[in-house]
């Protein structure tokens, strides 16, 4: 089975201000930017319920004149919150990473 984890060279989450995430999967050619592109797109629902939010939410981009595929999405809870386990956002990426491509 190919995963996400297995496709990109590299992946990362970051806060994109307090009230939204980004995620950013580093690819190592066009095609396979295409391939987990498309698995963000076929695994919406699957994203948005794993952070709680609504799957319209979610803003998928395929860059490929950089080879990224790329998710940007609102960040809940949001940063500095009581509820907020991960401050800088830099581990939100892990739910992603068996999602097959």
């Amino acid at each position: 089975m190919i995963t996400i984890e297995k496709t990109v060279r590299y992946i990362r989450s970051k806060n994109a201000g307090p009230f939204w995430l980004t995620i950013d999967a580093f690819c190592n050619n066009v095609d396979d930017t295409r391939k987990v592109t498309a698995a963000f797109e076929r695994e919406r629902v699957f994203i948005a319920r794993s952070f709680q939010v609504k799957p319209e939410e979610l803003q998928i981009f395929c860059l490929e004149h950089i080879q990224v595929a790329k998710i940007s999405l609102p960040r809940v809870p949001i940063e500095g919150s009581r509820d907020e386990r991960d401050m800088h956002g830099g581990q939100q990426y892990v739910t992603l990473l068996d999602i097959c491509c």
